[in-house]
């Protein structure tokens, strides 16, 4: 006896929340700006879909059940310009996100630590400086820090 193919993506809700998040980080490093719900909401509609501002909140967030809609999550793909398999399977980060992403963590490490020195000025030594530097560092390697 056959079994269909279940509907909906094999991520659960928090793999694709963080995934989708990835995406968005993306596209903000790629934009400069954070990328509006409308801006989403107004290319799915284009393309024949529906989503609302709480149905993308909750994806975003993780939290509840697994997302069954298929073909929202190709559409999705296709605003982000991914293969829909990153957002319906267990895939690799594609490389030019993966490779953007580790640039914007590089940055915004080299932010926090900026911060850190205006805030304290003359207060951190130099050894305390690289010592925040390199935990920003092995906090964003482990997925920390975004």
């Amino acid at each position: 006896m056959a079994t269909a193919a279940p509907k909906g993506g094999v991520l659960d809700a928090a793999e694709l929340a963080r995934r989708l998040n990835l995406l968005l980080d993306f596209e903000e490093a790629q934009r400069g700006s954070p990328v509006p719900f409308s801006a989403v909401e107004e290319y799915v509609a284009e393309q024949g879909g529906s989503l609302s501002r709480a149905k993308w909140t909750y994806m975003l967030s993780g939290d509840g059940r697994r997302n069954r809609d298929t073909g929202l999550l190709r559409l999705l793909a296709g605003f982000f310009e991914v293969d829909e398999r990153f957002l319906l399977e267990d895939s690799d980060v594609p490389e030019r996100i993966g490779a953007q992403l580790a640039l914007v963590r590089s940055l915004r490490s080299a932010r926090v630590s900026g911060f850190a020195a205006r805030t304290f000025p003359g207060e951190l030594s130099p050894d305390a400086l690289r010592r925040i530097a390199e935990v920003l560092e092995e906090e964003s390697q482990r997925g920390s820090v975004a």
